[in-house]
């Protein structure tokens, strides 16, 4: 049987970000260029996505958006503006991980089921890890991470692929990780359509949460956060 979900995502935790409606499995998308976008047009896109789906707020199950880990300004605007429409429609929440929901992007755009995830967090650091998939559902096979890019492994994967832009930043330091890939993705996004399949199974175990629990992950703390 079939099961009927209404879903609205947010993920703004990278450079590129983009807002996705799921109606019963048929899924719309509209992207964001730059943060100073996201900021600008996240909430108006969600609008125009429901408004074409002739739907109100009330009529979603639940919002989903990647908690990070990420740009820290980035996670503050997504969850935001989740909590913002949660505390308005009492809507469930499901915060999914960003990194997670790049390793989903690579398995819906090119199947990979193993995948060693590398992003640029700056300050001469990367967040990282190790993630698998499960009948079409990514798992996390390693903890996340912030460290420098020297202590990024691949042990305990047999294989894998490198996703994500830290393989550029550090492209001297990971390059043994890269040359024994079996595949490298690294212009690689999270996208908020690849938030969904967690988000389903949340929605299906009633793991929704309310705002003031669901938020982000930085696994850095606010004052270190520069540039």
């Amino acid at each position: 049987m079939t099961i009927l979900v209404k879903l609205l995502a947010f993920e703004t935790s990278s450079q590129q970000g983009s807002v996705a409606l799921q109606v019963d499995g048929n899924i719309t998308e509209e992207f964001m260029q730059s943060p100073k976008q996201q900021t600008a047009d996240l909430l108006p896109l969600a609008k125009k996505l429901l408004n074409a789906g002739n739907l109100e707020l009330t009529d979603l199950d639940g919002i989903t958006f990647g908690r990070g880990p990420g740009s820290f300004t980035g996670l503050r605007i997504a969850a935001a503006v989740a909590q913002g429409l949660s505390l308005a429609s009492e809507i469930p929440l499901f915060p999914v991980s960003s990194l997670a929901t790049i390793a989903q992007g690579i398995w819906r755009s090119h199947r990979v089921t193993n995948t060693l995830v590398c992003v640029d967090a700056y300050m001469g650091e990367v967040f990282w890890g190790q993630f698998c998939i499960q009948d079409g559902l990514v798992y996390a096979a390693s903890k996340e991470c912030l460290s420098t890019p020297e202590t990024v492994t691949s042990k305990g994967l047999e294989s894998w692929s490198v996703v994500g832009n830290g393989f550029i930043c550090y492209e001297t330091v990971l390059g043994a990780l890269i040359e024994n890939a079996k595949s490298t993705h690294v212009g690689a996004y999270p996208c908020a359509r690849d938030l969904f399949p967690q988000a389903m199974v949340d929605l299906a175990e009633g793991l929704g949460q309310r705002p003031e629990v669901a938020t982000p992950v930085y696994l850095r703390s606010e004052k270190a956060w520069k540039r």
